[in-house]
C-alpha cells in the first residue's frame, strides 16, 4: 500500500486518513457496483469545490460504508521505490471510471468545500483505477455473481463444485499471505 499512502499524503494530506480508508473500501469491493458506489462518493466528496447538498448526502454515505465494514488486516512491510513504481497501460477500467466519476454530481454553489483536493480523484483515475481488478476483491469468489448469461451460470456451477470438495478448498478463507504459494513453488 505504499502507493496509496504517497498518494494520499501528497494530494489529499489534510485527509490522509480518510482517504486511505476510502481506499481500504475501494480493496473490499466484491463487485463493480460496489466499487462505483465508492468512487463516485469520494469523487463528490474529494472534487466538489462547494459543498452543499451532494457533498454532505455522499460523505454520509462514505461514513455509512466504513462503519458497516470490517477493516482489512493488512500488515505494512517495508518496500523499496523499486516495489512502488508500476508501469500502466490502457485498460478497459479506464474508459468505464472516467464515465463515472464525470457523471458524478459535484458541488459548485455554497461554501468552499473543506474536503476538496483537486489532484486526489485524477491521481486516483490514472494510476490505481485502471487495475482496480488486480488490487479489489472483484476477482475473489463465485464469479457468477457479475451476471446472468450462460457464462456466469457455467462459473458459479464451477465454483460449487469446488466449494464442496475437502482438500486444498480455495473457496474458504482464501487469504494468504503469499507464503504458502512461494513454499508450493519450491516444492
Amino acid at each position: 500500500m505504499k502507493n496509496a499512502k504517497d498518494l494520499c499524503k501528497k494530494h489529499a494530506g489534510k485527509h490522509y486518513l480518510l482517504c486511505m480508508h476510502v481506499l481500504g473500501l475501494m480493496t473490499q469491493a466484491t463487485t463493480l457496483k460496489e466499487l462505483e458506489e465508492v468512487v463516485v462518493s469520494a469523487t463528490v466528496v474529494f472534487s466538489s469545490p462547494a459543498s452543499h447538498e451532494n457533498v454532505e448526502k455522499y460523505f454520509q454515505n462514505l461514513q455509512v460504508l466504513l462503519t458497516s465494514t470490517a477493516p482489512p488486516v493488512v500488515k505494512d512491510i517495508d518496500t523499496t521505490e523499486e516495489d512502488s513504481v508500476v508501469e500502466s497501460s490502457a485498460t478497459p477500467f479506464d474508459d468505464h471510471f472516467k464515465k463515472v466519476i464525470q457523471q458524478a454530481p459535484l458541488d459548485t454553489q455554497g461554501e468552499p468545500n473543506d474536503y476538496y483536493c483537486s489532484t486526489f480523484i485524477p491521481k486516483l483515475l490514472k494510476h490505481f483505477l485502471p487495475q482496480s481488478v488486480l488490487w479489489s476483491g472483484l476477482l475473489l469468489g463465485d464469479l457468477g455473481r457479475h451476471g446472468t448469461g450462460p457464462v456466469y451460470g457455467m462459473l458459479s456451477k464451477k465454483y460449487s463444485r469446488a466449494a464442496q470438495n475437502s482438500t486444498q478448498n480455495y473457496t474458504k478463507d482464501n487469504k494468504t499471505q503469499g507464503i504458502m504459494e512461494k513454499s508450493q513453488w519450491d516444492l
